[in-house]
């Protein structure tokens, strides 16, 4: 078993980083998500020729319905094929942090797709709603739909495990169409049925009608998702737990401090502050900080980490105050910590 593999297993059993930014370095999160991208936009291409072929024949609202969901997701995953390549290039002079935040950007393009797509979706429904029509050629629509569900189920399989792999949130907007895509698909059938073998005409319009609210709660989850990257929000307090006591593990460091985290597309950037004993030399002190770095780097192998270290002594913090919201949670994070240890 190599190194790598090991290390896999072993993030594998941790679920603070599981599916999270950072976990894989840089490379292997880009190899990751530019496959799985470009097998959505296939998926997407099949989706939308069968359907569409389908919709001639059937003329079905719920078929449509499917039909410019899916022609959304394709729209959306070129976006994402373009974001996660984009946001994988490395630092530069000019982009000092990167381009992650590029998959943000991306998913914010989803969230107006969708909304427009159910909007439309609304009116559609309501129109047939008002005036129904009978479905033709259900069994053939039926099994379209069948398949419909049969290949996203393997592509959401597919980006399930890139995003527990990469925790990239293009990928992962992407994948709350395809999961949208194939409930709708499911509901598609249960409305081509009631209209084509009940009396029940208004159930196909009805379908659509329930797509479209799907798509609204889908654009305000992907939307919350880019938000907390486009904003800057701190990663999750159980990270910020495991990110102090991967610095606590050396005894030399008195306490943490200041500590301030991000995602960004496959990155995440940590900065903190570490207590040290006043007569430590900066040699020593350099020791210590490099030591603490590399603990983290094999937690985050794709993380940016900058550590400033602190004399105990020192009642001086650095830096402007306005940003130094957590310093006595994280003095008291290793009073807790000294306690238990």
């Amino acid at each position: 078993m190599t190194k790598q593999v090991q290390n896999d297993l072993q993030i594998d059993n941790d679920p603070n980083r599981r599916g999270r930014p950072g976990r894989l370095p840089a490379q292997d999160s880009s190899r990751i998500t530019r496959r799985i991208t470009a097998f959505s936009i296939v998926v997407g291409i099949i989706l939308i020729s069968t359907k569409l072929i389908v919709f001639r024949e059937s003329g079905s609202i719920g078929i449509l319905s499917s039909l410019v969901h899916s022609a959304l997701d394709f729209v959306a995953a070129l976006s994402s094929f373009v974001a996660v390549r984009y946001a994988a290039r490395p630092p530069d002079a000019t982009f000092r942090f990167g381009r992650g935040k590029a998959e943000g950007f991306s998913a914010i393009l989803q969230v107006c797709l969708i909304v427009l797509g159910a909007v439309h979706l609304l009116e559609e429904a309501v129109s047939r709603l008002l005036n129904p029509q009978a479905i033709t050629h259900e069994g053939y629509a039926i099994a379209v739909m069948a398949f419909a569900i049969a290949l996203t189920t393997w592509l959401l399989i597919a980006q399930s495990w890139a995003i527990r792999a990469t925790g990239s949130l293009a990928v992962r907007g992407d994948r709350a169409h395809y999961i949208a895509d194939m409930s709708a698909n499911i509901a598609v059938i249960g409305g081509i049925l009631l209209a084509s073998y009940t009396t029940f005409l208004w159930a196909d319009a009805f379908v659509g009608f329930g797509i479209a609210l799907w798509l609204f709660y889908t654009a305000f989850k992907v939307g919350r998702l880019a938000w907390s990257q486009l904003m800057d929000q701190e990663l999750p307090e159980n990270e910020r737990a495991l990110i102090r006591d991967l610095a606590l593990k050396d005894k030399r460091i008195n306490g943490v401090h200041d500590l301030r985290t991000r995602a960004s597309g496959p990155h995440v950037h940590i900065q903190m502050q570490l207590d040290l004993d006043d007569e430590l030399s900066l040699h020593q002190a350099h020791e210590i900080i490099i030591a603490a770095e590399d603990r983290m780097m094999e937690a985050y192998p794709a993380a940016d980490i900058m550590i400033h270290p602190h004399p105990s002594g020192c009642q001086q913090l650095h830096g402007n105050s306005v940003f130094r919201q957590d310093q006595c949670q994280d003095h008291n994070h290793k009073k807790d910590h000294n306690h238990k240890a």
